[in-house]
C-alpha cells in the first residue's frame, strides 16, 4: 500500500530498493527505514523532532509511565476490529514505543496486521527502525502520504499535526481515525512547578475533522510518580514546555528527586462515512 512520493504509483520492495512502476527508487537503509520525504515537503533543513528529543521521549516511554495512554489506544482498535486482518497507519510516530506496543497486541490476538509508522523527523525514524524490526517506517510528510487511496483500515494520529484531507482519502470506507490529544489537567503538577501561573486548556479535534463522523470520546486520566531525576528531565524535554518555559522554573523541576503528576488525554473516535 507505499506509493511513490513522486509519481504515486505503487511501489514494490525488490532486495533493499522501493521501486515504483515509474521507475523511480528508493533505498532501504541499513536499519531497514525508507526516507520517502522530497526536499519541497521539508518545513526546515532538519525536520521535526531532533535527536536530543527523541531520546528523551524513548528514555521517558520505556519507564512505562505513559502505558495507560497505550493501552487505551490498543483497547479501542482490538475491540473495533471487524476482520481477522488489518492495515494500520500511526501518522507522528516518533520512536515508535505506541506502534510497537500495538503490533505485540495484535500479534498475540492473532490478528494478522500491517502496521505502517510514519514520521517527519529522520532522528525518530532510525530510532524506530533499530528497535523495531517488524514494522515499516518511513520519513514521510503527514501532508503527502505515501500510501494508497482507501488502503487503511485504521489511521493513529498520537499528538501530531491533523490533515483531514490525506486521512479521509488514505482509508477505506468505515475506516477508523484515531486522534489523542491531551487533556486539561494534563501534567499539570509538572507546569505547576514551572511556571507562577496555570491556565487548564486542551484541544479538540472534532471542529477540524468535520470531513469524518465523530463516534466518541473516550477520557484516559490517572496519576503517576516519576521516580528518577533523569525522567522528569526526559518528560519536559520531550514537550513543547521546553521551548517556552522560564529558566528558574526549568532548574527547580529539575533539582526534583520524584515528581506525582497527572496524565490526562482524550482520544476521539471517527469514522470514514
Amino acid at each position: 500500500m507505499i506509493i511513490c512520493p513522486v509519481c504515486n504509483k505503487k511501489m514494490v520492495k525488490i532486495d533493499r530498493k522501493y521501486i515504483c512502476e515509474g521507475n523511480h527508487n528508493f533505498d532501504i537503509s541499513k536499519y531497514g527505514h525508507v526516507n520517502l520525504l522530497l526536499s519541497n515537503q521539508k518545513n526546515s533543513k532538519i525536520p521535526g523532532d531532533n535527536k536530543e528529543m527523541v531520546l528523551s521521549r524513548k528514555n521517558y516511554l520505556e519507564k512505562g509511565y505513559y502505558e495507560g495512554i497505550s493501552n487505551g489506544v490498543n483497547e479501542i482498535i482490538l475491540n473495533s476490529i471487524k476482520n481477522k486482518e488489518v492495515k494500520i497507519l500511526d501518522i507522528g510516530c516518533g520512536e515508535g514505543y505506541y506502534t510497537n506496543r500495538l503490533k505485540e497486541k495484535l500479534d498475540e490476538s492473532n490478528i494478522k496486521n500491517q502496521i505502517i509508522g510514519i514520521d517527519i523527523s529522520k532522528e525518530a525514524i532510525v530510532s524506530a527502525a533499530k528497535s523495531y524490526k517488524s514494522i515499516e517506517w518511513i520519513v514521510a510528510s503527514a501532508s503527502s502520504l505515501p500510501i494508497e487511496n482507501e488502503s487503511l483500515d485504521f489511521i493513529i494520529c498520537m499528538f501530531a499535526k491533523i490533515i483531514p484531507e490525506e486521512k479521509m482519502r488514505t482509508l477505506k470506507k468505515g475506516g477508523k481515525l484515531i486522534v489523542v490529544s491531551t487533556g486539561e489537567n494534563h501534567l499539570l503538577q509538572l507546569k505547576e512547578v514551572v511556571y507562577d501561573s496555570v491556565r487548564k486548556e486542551f484541544y479538540s479535534p472534532v471542529e477540524d475533522l468535520k470531513l469524518f463522523n465523530h463516534l466518541e470520546t473516550i477520557n484516559i486520566k490517572y496519576e503517576t510518580e516519576i521516580l528518577e531525576k533523569e525522567s522528569i528531565e526526559n518528560l519536559f524535554n520531550m514537550t513543547p514546555y521546553r521551548w517556552r518555559s522560564p529558566q528558574k522554573g526549568v532548574e527547580k523541576l529539575f533539582a526534583l528527586n520524584k515528581l506525582k503528576t497527572i496524565v490526562e488525554v482524550n482520544i476521539d473516535i471517527f469514522e470514514k462515512n
